[in-house]
């Protein structure tokens, strides 16, 4: 899955793009299902 689309500035100094204490712009933007499910879960 791509989560691409929460992306702003792409360098994590924003903070859009931060599910569950990740930030999708420096740790993906690709995770696999489990991985997201465990980010809505941590969120």
């Amino acid at each position: 899955t791509t989560l691409e689309m929460r992306m702003k500035c792409g360098v994590g100094k924003c903070g859009r793009c931060n599910i569950g204490g990740r930030f999708i712009c420096l740790d993906g933007p690709v995770f696999s299902q489990a991985e997201v499910n465990a980010m809505h879960r941590d969120a």
